[in-house]
């Protein structure tokens, strides 16, 4: 797994829990104490490890906590990048949900072996789908849950989320978009306004 998952899966403990949470369960899988680099290539165990150690030193159970994990990915104030990149796959949230067979492809242009899971989009008319997971670390489709209600609520849609574990070594999340304008979204422009304009050609 890239280290830029484990770096993400540290900020989020550390912003929502603390740095003692994170530091202690990061020593039981680090004991030397270096911590993870980003651009290092990590065992999928050792992530399923870590996520396992916080989900105990929490009391919390692992879904829950890898959902909070998808959500923190899209919502938190340092996710501008992921966010844009999500947000470029539709103009509303059912268009988004259409694009996301090709994120995998998508991210690896960014980041090239970043192994995220293959995802299978089934379309059951009414506004309902049915989202098919590849499986990295076991739970891994509740982050997912957890990033598609984070962009429901950044594109003002109404959506009905529900887990249904794991079929054919496929996690499977079903997805009812009730009402796609049901609220004000967040403001979003495909002009990345944060970054320095380019000066006039001499």
């Amino acid at each position: 797994m890239h280290g830029l998952v484990f770096r993400s899966f540290e900020g989020f403990v550390r912003s929502a829990y603390g740095a003692d949470v994170w530091s202690a369960c990061a020593m039981a899988c680090d004991p030397t104490g270096g911590g993870f680099e980003a651009m290092f290539g990590y065992d999928d165990a050792l992530m399923d490890r870590l996520v396992d150690d916080c989900a105990a030193a929490l009391g919390k159970p692992r879904d829950a906590l890898l959902e909070d994990f998808g959500t923190h990915l899209v919502a938190s104030p340092q996710a501008h990048r992921l966010r844009r990149l999500l947000r470029f796959g539709g103009v509303d949230y059912e268009d988004f949900l259409q694009s996301l067979e090709d994120l995998p492809g998508r991210a690896q242009l960014a980041v090239p072996d970043i192994g995220l899971p293959d995802l299978d989009l089934t379309d059951l008319g009414g506004g309902a789908f049915r989202l098919d997971c590849g499986r990295t670390i076991p739970g891994g489709g509740h982050v997912v849950v957890g990033l598609l209600r984070a962009l429901a609520d950044d594109y003002g849609a109404l959506v009905l989320l529900d887990h249904q574990g794991t079929q054919n070594d496929r996690e499977v999340i079903s997805i009812h978009v009730l009402k796609t304008d049901f609220a004000r979204g967040r403001d979003f422009d495909l002009a990345d306004r944060s970054l320095p304009r380019a000066g006039p050609v001499p």
